[in-house]
């Protein structure tokens, strides 16, 4: 269950890297729910390239109910991802990417692309018990041919999706709060409507509040209040974003999961978004102001 769209260690190693390298491209031939290890990171670094982001379609039989889907799996892309404006709601595809959460044309299971195939064996009566109290629009029926080109998944609207991949993560007994904390930004991130975006964005804040108390957390604390700052101004607390910023400039990320130098990294990184969010704010035009996304 740890690799279920985890948002931790992997993601400050790819954030860290961007900062070292320039030009890194991956490609990959198969999905995982987590980024690369740090290593075959560190590899890419020797390129001096990057790659467009590919997608290509693949057959996929549902754990749950065996039914056979076509989703799309992903085969390269460059560092330029991390410069993507999501990076004002530290959010970074895949997960911004409605071609990465799949859905089953049948029961209806719905999760981000590398935790498909990961289902535990023993949750799936209780998940079969979830799924078939789901609605989600009526995937159209298309030839073989027809979904290699368009598969029916990607029809249905990013909220219905993550709707029920809430209810399936929490099926699952995904408990880990900075899990929660990301994919309640990954909702506000897809949503069309401001109330619903604005509950998820609170959401995440209650989250992130929760994690700024705990003492074992004193080394992320500089990434949690930029958390905090962005989710802030995303429901239109400029002044408590601000606040959170201040802070966060005062202080250095430095996590005991970290190399000195990777830390120093992502310290830079958070440093540098931390004075890009503070100016724009002053100005009166800050991410939600510029609908960055």
């Amino acid at each position: 269950m740890e690799n279920l769209m985890k948002h931790g260690l992997r993601w400050f190693l790819f954030l860290i890297l961007i900062i070292l390298c320039s030009g890194v491209s991956s490609d990959r031939s198969t999905i995982e729910a987590t980024p690369p290890p740090a290593t075959e990171i560190a590899d890419s670094c020797s390129l001096a390239t990057s790659s467009a982001i590919t997608w290509a379609p693949k057959e996929f039989e549902c754990p749950v109910c065996k039914t056979k889907n076509i989703f799309m799996v992903w085969g390269s892309y460059g560092n330029y991802i991390y410069q993507f404006p999501s990076k004002y709601q530290l959010v970074f595809w895949p997960y911004t990417d409605d071609q990465a959460w799949y859905s089953c044309r049948k029961c209806h299971l719905t999760i981000f692309m590398g935790d498909f195939e990961g289902i535990p064996p023993e949750k799936i009566p209780e998940l079969s018990k979830t799924l078939a109290a789901t609605i989600l629009p009526k995937q159209p029926e298309r030839s073989q041919s027809e979904s290699l080109v368009r598969p029916p998944y990607l029809e249905i609207p990013m909220p219905a999706k993550l709707a029920v991949a809430e209810k399936v993560y929490r099926t699952l007994g995904r408990t880990d709060e900075n899990f929660w904390s990301h994919f309640y930004r990954v909702v506000g991130y897809h949503s069309n409507v401001p109330a619903e975006a604005d509950q998820a964005r609170q959401k995440s804040i209650t989250i992130t509040e929760r994690l700024l108390a705990v003492k074992a957390n004193e080394g992320e604390r500089k990434e949690l209040l930029y958390v905090l700052g962005a989710m802030r101004h995303f429901v239109g607390n400029d002044p408590g974003a601000l606040k959170a910023f201040d802070e966060a400039r005062k202080v250095r990320y430095d996590s005991k999961a970290l190399k000195p130098e990777e830390n120093k990294g992502y310290d830079e990184y958070l440093s540098k978004l931390i004075t890009e969010y503070t100016e724009m704010i002053h100005k009166g035009e800050g991410p939600k102001q510029k609908n960055l996304r």
